[in-house]
């Protein structure tokens, strides 16, 4: 399935793995690096099959105050998937990752994908998981990095 994924994260090899990642998946991405940027867009465009932030971005505001902007929209957006993204976290962010991924779930997120470090296919896998046809079983837990 091609999908159009908005992906928030700040310009750093981190976006550049998850952009190639899902092209690679033969998804269409469009990467935005402040929420006010994604909110202008996602006000103009209307097919978005997926919205995938860095869980860490604070570049306008923050990812909990976005996801209560998406899923409280009177549009069709609300029903969008939105996965939260997490990777090469600092030992501050893996101390409060649990609550993270429970604040996450509780303003309706889809899915919560946490990395050690970036693994593609992994990546992969898990937002196919969530776009529709896919399996959409919270994930609970990480994602564990291949070896």
């Amino acid at each position: 399935m091609c999908a159009q994924i908005l992906a928030l994260t700040e310009a750093d090899d981190t976006a550049q793995n998850v952009v190639q990642s899902l092209k690679a998946s033969g998804h269409s991405v469009i990467l935005c690096e402040s929420f006010a940027a994604a909110i202008e867009l996602l006000r103009e465009q209307r097919e978005i099959d997926l919205i995938m932030s860095d869980v860490h971005l604070e570049n306008g505001g923050n990812v909990f105050d976005f996801l209560r902007w998406v899923k409280r929209s009177p549009s069709s957006l609300s029903s969008t998937p939105f996965v939260l993204f997490s990777c090469n976290p600092s030992s501050m962010a893996l101390h409060l990752e649990d609550g993270v991924r429970t604040s996450a779930r509780m303003l309706g997120a889809a899915k919560y994908i946490s990395m050690a470090s970036f693994d593609s296919e992994a990546f992969r896998t898990q937002i196919d998981a969530v776009l529709p046809d896919g399996d959409t079983t919270w994930q609970l837990e990480p994602v564990e990095n291949a070896e």
